[in-house]
């Protein structure tokens, strides 16, 4: 097996597998019973956002989908922490 039919056949249904989480995170963004079910779902949302950004560096061969990845990584990751923080001390209140 040629290294591009095994990036098709193994990065492409691994693209469709983080799609499918990326509308399952969406559902439970809008759909979340709590603040605190949507903060977690967009902390998920985010993950498979990077995860995807990587395995399109993978298939494509360029780092220019690595930078981005990156971004988005710092990006969720303040996001979620603050909305936690937040979420944490209006519930204290």
């Amino acid at each position: 097996m040629s290294p591009g039919v095994f990036k098709i056949a193994v990065l492409l249904p691994a693209l469709v597998v983080l799609g499918v989480g990326v509308a399952f995170c969406f559902a439970r963004i809008l759909r979340g019973p709590s603040p605190f079910d949507r903060v977690l779902a967009f902390d998920c949302l985010g993950l498979n956002v990077v995860g995807a950004l990587l395995l399109l560096s993978s298939l494509f061969d360029t780092d220019v989908f690595l930078d981005a990845a990156l971004v988005v990584l710092l990006l969720g990751f303040l996001g979620t922490m603050s909305l936690a923080a937040y979420l944490e001390r209006t519930r204290a209140d």
